[in-house]
This record gives structure tokens, C-alpha cells and sequence, in this order.
């Protein structure tokens, strides 16, 4: 049991670690969000489009990890 412990501890630090980097990671998107839509606002469509795609393309990515993140932690739970 004492392994299984220290294993699930291990993977609970690299959840917390994945989480953490993603929320940086989710500021720097609201940020691209925000170029985006100000392009958009200024006339350039085309490039305003490209950032908000973007931000899309990083928001799925960061929500995929920490599902990915989550889960890996979850399987090593023990009882």
C-alpha cells in the first residue's frame, strides 16, 4: 500500500503542475482572445480571426491536458 500511495502522490504532483502551467497558459489565451477581437473591431477581419482561431486551438489544448491530467491521477488512486 505504500507504493501505491507514493505513486498516486506522484501523479497528484504532476496534476497540480499540469494545472498550474495551464492557467498561465489560459491568461496568455485571454490575451490572444483580446488581441483578436480588437482586430476585429479595427477593421482587420482576416487577422482577427487568426487569433481567435488560435485561442480556440489553445483553449481545447489546455482543456484536454488537464482532462488527460486528471484522469492519470484518478487510475492511480488507491483504495
Amino acid at each position: 500500500m505504500k507504493d501505491e500511495k507514493k505513486e498516486y502522490l506522484v501523479h497528484k504532483q504532476i496534476y497540480e503542475e499540469t494545472v498550474r502551467r495551464n492557467k498561465k497558459i489560459g491568461m496568455a489565451n485571454l490575451f490572444i482572445f483580446a488581441i483578436g477581437l480588437a482586430f476585429k473591431y479595427l477593421g482587420m477581419p482576416e487577422t482577427g480571426s487568426h487569433f481567435i482561431w488560435l485561442g480556440v486551438v489553445i483553449l481545447i489544448y489546455t482543456f484536454g491536458s488537464n482532462m488527460i491530467a486528471k484522469r492519470e491521477m484518478q487510475k492511480h488512486q488507491f483504495k
